[in-house]
Order: structure tokens, then sequence, then C-alpha cells
């Protein structure tokens, strides 16, 4: 049993909280010895997650809060407090410290420790006075009491909380270089202390070679705007790949009009797997994007996506927010439309969500912004450009664009669909109108979906759109079934025999089939594919067309490595 337990409750369970690991670690180095962290996540239930707090907490209870979890610590904090009555209950992290009424709302919670609480937590840990830890609101004497803050360590004062022995498997690990952001977007708190610290960039450097060397899959930074120092950033990038071990993924938030010709030169040399960016867009609106003080150049993001997406080496997640001011469902669809022609591997369509202590929550009323406010994540549903209605068929949009575009999956049926309606945008609107009429769909539901939602449309070529539906079902995986509705008969079945003489012809495997080279052909047919399409199905151009799929060699969106190759009677060019 430990007196002082801190509890982290995550989104999944392959992530990590990064708070109470400093928490813990600076406690420790304090000399408190009875000090830890658990973790949860929310798909679990509270009164399991109740049972094990209880058992491991002996004096006091500190809860990391924030949107996705609030509503399960309430659960699990209420049924502690009739459990275990003498334990005294704290919260932290931005759900606690921004509310100004949240212990009002939240009876159980005996104090809020408000700001960075490296400094402070230690003094709580050790038993200390309420009166005397800083940064506290705390009740007393039947009223509040908030002790004056104590200054930020600076980042270089952080214990490194990774050790050999600490590093969670089969989970993401979180790791920050920096705090702060250099804006002061509306919707966002990150912006809130006014200005960027940096960790001394040599330990930066010193803690990542140590990820690296214990061969950790995914470290995700957590810093807001990782490259708003384009020197540093370009340091720790070249450093990155320098000592690439072949294994590990960094995963970084940019702000992409920040990339410069010397960034692009240094990332196309970048191992195909080694980052991953994630570049919050959310409007390409002037009006919008002006309101909320969201700078950017969307031309300068476009550039700089267009040249990251040329190099085929780092995969790129591009964000959208739908609710903010002066974006209605026709201007929406432009951002989406604009941004979705840039061609992101992943793309999210997310909801504003007015948080407590950000300027666009205070100013709601302004704009028409209807949310439930007591309710995490205090999610829009209506305002004066976007109707609940809107919002809804948005909320359609985004579980069809979540369920095809951004699993890799259907790339080339999506991208011929987006051409004959002529908008992303309004493809996914209806193909979201279309989905919450359906069951749950597996794999092969989900291309019987595509083509019955698609043939019969106005411009739609069938023959195409089942070509282009082949391509998507053979890009994954070898096929262990064929599906009926994307045969095509009229095919001779002297292009499948052929394909055994083609993994027997070494010169031809060596070229189109460099992973193979030297195997019998009889192994390669077994692991290898060749299939026949009528036409090319993704120009449309007429054919027969052979393709031959490497399983061995994967692109950045995880499907084979595929090209046209020449059989007799076929059409015989690269793809």
């Amino acid at each position: 049993m430990l007196s002082t337990l801190l509890v982290a409750v995550n989104a999944k369970y392959t992530h990590t909280n990064l708070a109470v690991r400093y928490l813990a670690a600076c406690a420790r180095r304090a000399g408190v010895k009875d000090c830890g962290f658990a973790e949860y996540h929310i798909n679990l239930q509270p009164d399991e997650v109740t049972a094990a707090i209880a058992h491991l907490a002996g004096e006091r209870v500190a809860f990391s809060c924030y949107i996705w979890n609030l509503s399960f610590i309430d659960l699990v904090a209420r049924r502690l407090r009739l459990v275990r009555p003498e334990l005294r209950l704290y919260c932290g992290g931005p759900e606690a410290e921004w509310d100004p009424q949240f212990l009002e709302r939240h009876p159980w919670c005996d104090g809020v420790l408000c700001g960075e609480g490296e400094g402070a937590f230690p003094l709580l840990a050790a038993g200390r006075p309420e009166g005397e830890i800083p940064g506290l609101l705390y009740r007393a004497g039947g009223s509040l009491h908030r002790n004056p803050p104590a200054p930020p360590l600076p980042l270089e004062e952080l214990p490194f909380v990774y050790g050999e022995g600490e590093l969670p498997p089969h989970r993401h690990i979180y790791y920050e270089s920096s705090r702060g952001c250099p804006f002061s977007c509306h919707y966002c708190l990150s912006g809130a202390g006014g200005r960027v610290r940096f960790k001394p960039l040599e330990q930066t450097l010193r803690e990542l070679d140590f990820f690296l060397e214990q061969r950790v899959v995914r470290v995700k930074f957590v810093d807001r705007t990782f490259n708003c120092d384009r020197q540093r950033a370009r340091a720790i990038w070249h450093h990155l790949m320098e000592r690439d071990n072949g294994v590990t993924n960094f995963h970084f938030e940019l702000g992409a009009d920040l990339l410069g010709p010397e960034e692009a030169e240094l990332l196309r040399a970048a191992r195909p797997g080694l980052f991953q960016f994630e570049i919050g867009v959310q409007s390409t609106n002037p009006r919008t994007v002006a309101s909320v003080q969201r700078v950017h150049d969307f031309a300068a993001i476009s550039r700089a996506v267009r040249g990251l997406l040329a190099g085929e080496n780092i995969h790129l997640h591009l964000d959208l927010i739908a609710g903010l001011p002066f974006e209605d469902k026709e201007t929406f669809g432009r951002s989406f439309d604009q941004v979705y022609a840039l061609g992101p591997h992943q793309l999210q369509l997310g909801f504003l969500k007015l948080l407590h202590g950000s300027r666009l929550r205070a100013e709601a009323g302004d704009y028409s912004i209807v949310f439930c406010p007591d309710l995490p994540p205090y999610e829009v549903l209506k305002t004066r450009w976007l109707s609940y209605g809107d919002i809804c068929a948005l909320k359609r949009a985004e579980e069809a664009l979540e369920t095809f575009s951004n699993s890799g999956r259907y790339r080339a049926s999506l991208a011929y669909l987006a051409a004959c309606q002529g908008s992303p945008f309004a493809l996914f609107c209806q193909m979201g109108d279309a989905l919450a009429e359906e069951p749950a769909l597996s794999r092969e539901g989900k291309h019987a979906f595509l083509w019955r939602f698609g043939r019969g449309r106005p411009g739609v070529d069938e023959q195409r759109l089942r070509e282009a539906l082949r391509l998507d079902w053979l890009c994954c995986e070898k096929p262990r079934k064929r599906l009926p509705f994307l045969d095509d008969s009229s095919l001779s079945p002297r292009y499948r025999r052929a394909a055994g003489d083609f993994f027997g012809d070494g010169e031809k495997v060596a070229r189109y089939l460099p992973s193979y080279l030297g195997e019998h052909p009889g192994h390669i047919a077994r692991t290898a594919h060749l299939e026949v399409f009528a036409r090319h199905p993704l120009t449309g151009a007429p054919g027969p067309v052979a393709i031959a799929f490497d399983y061995r060699r994967r692109d950045i969106w995880g499907g084979a490595r595929w090209q046209v190759v020449p059989l007799e009677g076929t059409v015989g060019t690269t793809a």
C-alpha cells in the first residue's frame, strides 16, 4: 500500500500518462519513498478500478484529469468516497485547474493542484499541511482557499522518467522536449503560458538515445508546435536519422507552414516509418481562422505537405475542426475538399470542444455556440452557422471518413468515386448517410458496401469501380478468398495459367518482385500474387493489365507494393 497514489485513466490501453510519471519521480527524488502511480483506461469497469485503487492507496489519491477521463474519474471517486471515506482525494490537470467551479461540481474532491505540479506535489505527497502547498485550491473552515503558485521548474531539472525497467511494453511512450506554444488559438490552452520553454538540446538528444537503444516502437512528442524553433527541430531530426535503429517511430505535432527548404531537404533522407507528423489545419476559411487567432498560411501548408508526401517516407495526419465561428456546412466542405486534395495519409474531422479556460468558451454566446457546459468533452452541438442537424450529418461523414479513408485500404476506389462526385466532402456526407443504415461491417462487407453504394451512381463506370475495388482488396494482403462481386468472367483463364510461368522467370522476378529473387516459383506463388485486370484500375486505360503484388514490401500506407508487368497479350507498362 502506498501513502500517496497517483492515478492516470488513459483513453486507450496503448496510451501512457507522462504527468503522473513526472510527479511520482519528483516526489521520490524529494525523499518521499511511498509514492507511486497506477494507470488504467476508460474501457475498464469503474468498479474494477475503484477496487484496485482502494487496495493500493493508503492516505491520499491524486487523479490526473482530462476531457476524456473526467466522467470516468467522477464515477470512481464517488465510490471511493463511500468505501474509503478517510482517503484525501486530489485532482490536477487541465480539466481540474481550469474549471473555477471544480470543487463545487465534485464535492468528493478535497483539493485541486493548479499549474505545473513538479515543485509542489512532493510537499503534498509528504503530508505537509494544505496551507503550505503552492498552487493548491482546497476547502477549509467552510470556504475555499487558494495558495500562491510555485514558479515552474526549469525543464532541465525535471527527471527522466523512463528507466530500463520503466518502459511499459506494447504502449506509446510520451516524451516532452518543450512546454508551451508560441500561438494563442482561442480554442486551445497550450499558449496560455505566454512563452515556450525548451529542454536543453544535449539533454534531449541523450534521452532520445535511450529510446533508440531500447528499441522502443513508438515515441510521441507532446510538444505543441515542435518546429517553432526550426534550427532545434532540424538538429533533433538529424540526430534521430543518424542513429535510426530501423524500428522506432517518432511522432511530432508541427506547424507545416514553418517548414522551409532546409527541413524538406533533410527529411527526404529519413527512413520510411521513422517519422510521423500531425498538422493542425483546422480550417482554410480566412475569416474563421482570423476569428480564433489561428495563425497559418494555407498556401505554405499546401506546399510543405505536397513536398513531404512526394518523399513517400513520412506518414502525415492533418486535422480539421468543425464548429468554429463563421464556418457553415458549405464553407467547411470547401475546407475539407482543399485539405483532402492534398492527399494526407489520415484526415481527422474533429469537432470543436469548448475547454475550460479557453477564450472561445468565454465567447461562445457571441457566436451562438451551443454545447453542454457540464458534460465533458464540451463538444459543439450547434452554432449560428451550423444547425444541430448539420452537426449530426458531419458526424456521419466523420464515421465514413474514418472507416474508409483513414484505414488506407480503399484508396483506389475512393479516388475514383470522389472524382465522379466532384467533391470528396459531398461523397463522404452521402456515404455517411448510407453507412448509418448498415450493421457492423466486416472487411469483406466494407468492399461490398462500396460496390453497392457506387454502382449506378451518376458518372460511375461499374467495370472501372470493380477494378479499383479489386486493386484495394489485393493491396491489403494475399487473398485467401475471392469476392464474387469483384470477379470479371470476361478475362480468359489463360492469363491465370500464365502467372506460374511469370513466377518461374528469374529475370522478371528480379525486376518486379526483387524480394523473392532466388526462391522456388511455387513458394513465390504462395506468398506473392499476380492478377489480370480488364482495365488499368487507376487510370481506366483499356487492358488486359497484369499486376504483380509484393506483400513483403509495403508502402507508407501499409499496402503491398505493386507494378504492372508484361504478360503475353497484356499491357506491359510500369505503374
